[in-house]
């Protein structure tokens, strides 16, 4: 990709969506919109990559929750084991009094990974799932 000859192109946006990139791009650091650009290209091209591949992909997901819900911890991890998806590593935090963060490094076939994460995001506590597509190992 290194010897790739930069094509240009033309985007039309409406103004408002132009000045919200525009905040964007200054907050972010990035030096162009062409970099900017870029990095959403890339990271679509990521997310296609992964959905679409037939190895095995790795991601992380990040949950929070209540650890005071009910048998969500037994259920967390009933789900983990019960799944053919690979957990190779997982931190816990404790954020507050009743919320708890943890992230859970994931390997396996898309198609399974995604299905755990689903299983997870709709038990009752939690209150955000979101899984981070890495790449496809």
């Amino acid at each position: 990709m290194a010897n790739d000859e930069i094509q240009r192109f033309t985007v039309s946006l409406p103004q408002s969506l132009f000045e919200e990139i525009e905040t964007d791009i200054a907050s972010r650091g990035y030096q162009s919109r062409s970099e900017y650009i870029r990095d959403l290209f890339r990271d679509r091209i990521v997310d296609k990559q992964w959905n679409d591949s037939v190895e095995d992909v790795v991601g992380v997901l990040t949950l929070i929750f209540d650890h005071h819900q009910r048998g969500l911890s037994e259920k967390l991890i009933e789900i983990q084991h019960n799944h053919l998806v690979h957990i190779l590593c997982s931190t816990h935090v404790h954020i507050d009094h009743h919320r708890c963060l943890e992230t859970i490094i994931l390997k396996g076939q898309a198609k399974e990974v995604n299905h755990l994460v689903n299983q997870i995001s709709a038990l009752k506590g939690v209150n955000l799932a979101r899984l981070s597509r890495a790449g496809v190992v």
